[in-house]
């Protein structure tokens, strides 16, 4: 069976059309979202291939027909679904809740002064402290609203009820204004 010239150049185009979406949300995305993993304990290099494996299961999906509505937050749970698993896989190598927030604050490596610096890190050793007080799903509610997350979208993502995640916002919230 041989397809017309039109049929393949309709399939071209959704496939073009699938990989502008991809890219636009990668784009717009793959920063935050490998904050987010960092936050959940991943290393470096972990948070790479997370993310490259989410936005590839994201092309997969949309090629599928999959459902386009809130790709965001779609995005979000794959990635948090795959590293929970890594972590599962090789939880003996887990040795803290919270991880070294030096990768996160490398813009602080930059800055002006050496007293600057200084205090950059002092402060994200105190939010790394006060994060370790929080219950998971408050830790990692609070980071996916940090990352830009609407509460409806972290619902999504972690699977709880809207009233839980905000509920749990503001718990983890007053947690840490308490502690630091």
């Amino acid at each position: 069976m041989q397809l017309s010239r039109s049929a393949v150049w309709e399939v071209s185009r959704a496939v073009q059309d699938v990989r502008d979406i991809v890219l636009a949300h990668y784009d717009r995305e793959h920063i935050a979202l490998r904050r987010y993993l960092l936050f959940l304990g991943m290393d470096l290099d972990s948070t790479r291939e997370i993310v490259q494996e989410s936005f590839l299961k994201l092309h997969e999906h949309l090629l599928a027909n999959g459902n386009r509505s809130n790709l965001r937050a779609w995005v979000y749970r794959v990635a948090h679904n795959l590293a929970r698993n890594a972590q599962t896989a090789s939880y003996s190598k887990r040795t803290e809740l919270v991880p070294d927030l030096t990768a996160l604050g490398e813009a602080a490596a930059s800055l002006a002064s050496a007293e600057d610096e200084l205090l950059a890190r002092e402060r994200l050793v105190r939010v790394r402290q006060a994060m370790t007080h929080l219950s998971t799903a408050q830790r990692e509610c609070l980071v996916l609203r940090s990352q830009g997350l609407k509460y409806r979208e972290i619902a999504e993502v972690l699977s709880l009820s809207v009233s839980t995640v905000a509920e749990n916002i503001q718990r983890g919230l007053g947690r840490v204004k308490e502690l630091l």
